[in-house]
Parts: structure tokens; sequence; C-alpha cells
């Protein structure tokens, strides 16, 4: 390609040359067509009495006129040829047969030639598009592999998947099957562009295209699904018309069938589109195993996390009712001391004194570390009140710290107002240790089908990862835990922050987190 010229601009110009180059050619071929010249040498001269071979070169032009524009190109270039040598054959050739069999044999060469270069055309473009096809669906596949591999919960990634096989078949309609083992039953939870009603029928394996396939682990065809012998009346009744279904496998274990349809006429799933959902089938057996994984890894931690809540309440009040009970009362017994009849010497006094400032400090750090552990605001007077304690505790390190309340506000569950919690605690000792913020912001609003809270602060800001499974990569620990514990109430934690913007951090749990009247 030319420099400085696009790429339909080159094909411009190409074409251009083409068309000036069959006009140079035709116009030679005309010109020996009808005229002798003294030029040409004695035996091509001879040779050409007949005008045979002139009629043949006129072939050449019409090759070229195919080439550069197609079919249209060719029909026209063989009609203008052969109306430049009808005339000739008709009225001036000596051999008036002759030279219209001759003429008439050039054409139908000139014909043949246009339909063969037409179909080399056609075989490419064919070809172009069955490779830019594969490339289309290799990339879907990619994606599909991508999703897997980097999201942990099903009801984000398996939907996508439907999505992308049906774009990929051309089917109208899916649906994830998955084998309930507790049950021995069957169901569709993820479906997409069918009525959502199905997600509740169940059916026993072995029934219905997705119990077939799950009993046997091979991929099963139904062009007429009104006429399959295990049809489910449910699925019959919401129009399915054809059906192709492959197992969702990983290892030997066959965990569902992914199924495609058609609802509104009948439609031949092909191998190629068996062999394209049999490969998503695979990467949705793995994602459903990761998942499953996650989640066990997911129950284990909320185990640990509620012993560890346990114990640190245990600490917590041991500190409370022994530590803290025993420091005042040797508080109280110094100051006995000094208030004793008979004088002490001022040294004595200034000792007590220090003393007295000593526990003072002491037991001030330890009642700070009650609060850390499990303030005891948090079980008598709930979230907000706990969390205009973390507050204060700011205002103390020089932070302008503020909190803002709005809607009714109620009492959650214990189990929602600790999570909380925790996330608004180490959501603000990351404003106090690493922000270098001189204001902060928490917001905590109720509405009836959900509890916000917003943190934000006008600090340093950091590069927020995209996904929040990127952050235990990046050793973001803290965020993770927030993350999770946000995850354990079915809520959601976004960050967004960038350098020098400050930093966001947005934390929603919904209405299901409420404490039952």
């Amino acid at each position: 390609m030319e420099s400085g010229l696009s790429e339909s601009g080159w094909k411009r110009t190409l074409a251009d040359r083409s068309f000036w180059v069959v006009v140079a050619i035709f116009a030679v071929t005309a010109f020996l067509h009808y005229f002798r010249t003294d030029l040409l040498p004695a035996l091509v001269n001879t040779f050409l009495t007949r005008h045979a071979v002139d009629r043949i070169l006129f072939v050449l032009p019409i090759t070229i006129a195919t080439y550069a524009f197609g079919l249209r190109g060719g029909v026209i270039a063989l009609a203008a040829i052969v109306a430049v040598m009808l005339p000739r054959a008709i009225w001036i050739s000596p051999s008036p047969v002759d030279a219209l069999i001759e003429t008439a044999a050039a054409a139908a060469v000139g014909y043949f030639v246009v339909r063969i270069i037409d179909a080399q055309a056609r075989e490419k473009a064919l070809r172009q598009e069955a490779d830019a096809r594969q490339l289309q669906i290799q990339q879907r596949l990619n994606e599909v592999a991508e999703q897997i591999t980097s999201e942990l919960e099903l009801d984000r990634v398996l939907t996508k998947v439907i999505q992308i096989a049906e774009e990929l078949t051309g089917a109208d309609g899916g649906g994830i099957a998955l084998f309930d083992r507790e049950r021995e039953s069957i169901r569709y939870p993820y479906l997409h562009n069918l009525p959502q009603e199905l997600a509740e029928v169940t059916f026993s394996k072995g029934e219905g295209v997705a119990g077939e396939v799950m009993d046997t682990g091979s991929p099963v065809v139904v062009v007429d699904y009104q006429a399959y012998p295990s049809i489910i009346p449910a699925f019959a009744e919401a129009g399915l018309t054809s059906v192709v279904a492959v197992p969702i496998v990983s290892g030997d274990r066959v965990f569902g069938a992914l199924s495609l349809v058609s609802t509104d006429k009948a439609k031949c799933f092909f191998d190629s589109d068996v062999a394209i959902l049999t490969s998503i089938g695979r990467q949705a057996g793995i994602a459903i195993e990761n998942a499953r994984l996650y989640e066990r890894m997911r129950f284990y931690a909320r185990q640990i996390t509620r012993a560890q809540e346990d114990e640190r309440k245990r600490v917590a009040r041991e500190l409370h009712d022994e530590t803290v009970q025993m420091l005042i009362a040797l508080s109280r017994r110094l100051e006995s001391l000094a208030a004793l009849p008979d004088p002490l010497p001022e040294a004595a006094l200034e000792r007590l004194a220090t003393l007295q400032e000593l526990i003072g400090t002491t037991l001030q750090g330890v009642r700070h570390y009650i609060q850390d552990l499990r303030p005891p605001t948090l079980d008598h007077l709930g979230l907000v009140a706990t969390i205009e304690g973390l507050t204060d505790d700011l205002k103390e390190d020089g932070i302008d710290a503020e909190l803002g309340v709005s809607g009714a506000a109620r009492r959650l569950t214990l189990e929602a107002e600790l999570a909380l919690f925790r996330i608004v605690q180490e959501a603000l000792n990351n404003v106090r240790r690493h922000s270098g913020a001189s204001h902060a912001l928490v917001q905590v609003r109720f509405s009836p089908d959900s509890v916000r809270i917003r943190i934000k602060d006008d600090g340093h800001g950091f590069n927020a990862p995209a996904r929040m499974d990127d952050l235990v990569s990046t050793g973001k620990l803290g965020l993770v835990g927030m993350y999770e514990r946000a995850r354990t109430l079915g809520g959601t934690l976004a960050v967004q922050s960038a350098p020098g913007e400050g930093t966001v951090v947005i934390v929603d749990v919904p209405a299901g987190a409420d404490e039952a009247d």
C-alpha cells in the first residue's frame, strides 16, 4: 500500500489503474482485429489473416476486468468485446460463418473464464469469511475462559456464558441446568431469553434433554422438541422448537448441561455448533467447580471470622471485667495513700502521682484496645453510635471527621452490625495510617431495602484495582477483608480512588440484614 493513502483510497486507485489497463488492452486488440499493420512480422500477419488469435486475445481484458471488478465487470467487458467482434464477422470477413463460429467460441471462452474467476473469488471470500468466523469464535471462547478465570460468582459469569453461546450458534435462548445431589433433581437456575418461571421446574435425572445429557455424558440435538419422547411439558408450553444440549464437565464429573434452543422455527444445530458448545461446557464446568470451592473457602472463612469475633468478645469482656477493674481499684488505693492523715514525704507523693498517671494512661490504652476488639456500644447502642465513637477517635488524631445519618435509623442483625463496624473501622484506620487526609466523612443512609455506608477522605488516594479480585495480588489484604465481610451479608463493596483525588469506600447491604422485630 502506498504511503499516505487510506485503504479505501488505495482500492480506488487500483480500480482506476485496472480500468485503464483494460481499456488499453481492449483498444490494442480491437486495432489488431480491424487493421493490418506492416509493423508486425510477416508470420504473425499471415497467422492473423483469419483473426482467430486476436479474438482469443480479447480474453485478456475480460480476465483483467473480472479480477478487478468482479462478475459484473467481466460480463460488461465480455459484452463490449462481442459487440466489437460481431461487425467484422458479419460484414467484413470473407468467411462470415467461420467468423461467427470463432466469435461465438471466443465469447464462450471469455464467459467460461469469467465464471471460473468469479467462482475462485467466491471461494476465497467464503474462506476469508470462515476464517473471520473462526477467529470470532476463538475470541469469544477466549472471552468465556477469561471471564471464568477472573470471576467466582456463578450468577455473574454463567448468564454471560449463555449469551455468548447464543451468539455463536444463532440460538433464540438458552439455559444452564444443574443437578442437585441432595434432592436428586435437575432444574435450570440460569436462563436467558426464556420465561423465568422455568427456573422453578424440577425433573429427575434422565428426563428431558438436560437429563439425557447428564445421564449419558454426551451432547444431544433435538430438531423437533415437541416430538421428543422425554419432553418436559413446561418447556413445551414455553414454545421450544429445537434444542441442543452439551454436558458441563470438569474432569470426569458432570455438573449439569448447557442447552440452547430455538423458539420461532426449527433450527438445525450443526456439528460445529456442538463442538463450540462442548468447549463452552468445559469452561462452565471449571467455573462451577471453582465457584463451589470458593464457596467452601468462604464458609470456612466465615466460621474462622465468627470464632475470631467470639474470641475478641471474650478477651474484651475479660479486659473490661478484670483488667480495667483492677486498674481502677489500684488507682483508688493510690489515691487513698495520698490522702492519709499523716502526710507522706514530697518525694513519695511525686512517685504516687507518677504511678497514678501511668495507671491512667494504661487504663486509657486498655479501653482503646477493648474498643478495637469489641466495642460495648455495638451490643447496647447499635451501629450508628459505635461509628460515632470511631469518628471521635479520628478527631483525637487530628483528622476532622464527620458522621452523617439519613433515613430512619434502625438496628440490624448482630452479625450485620459487626461486619459493617469492621468495614468502617478498617476504612478509618486506613485514613489514619496511610491516606495523609485532613478530613473524612462517614455517611450512613437507611432506606427501606438497603443500608449504605459511604466513607470519603481527601487524602493521597491510590490506583484502585479494576476488580476486587486483584486486591490480593496488590497486597491490600485489609480491603480484601472488607470486601469479603460485605459479601457475607449479600452486599457489595466498591472502592473509588486515584492518586491525588482521595478515596471513597461504598458498602451496600440489603434489607435482609435488618434485625427481626
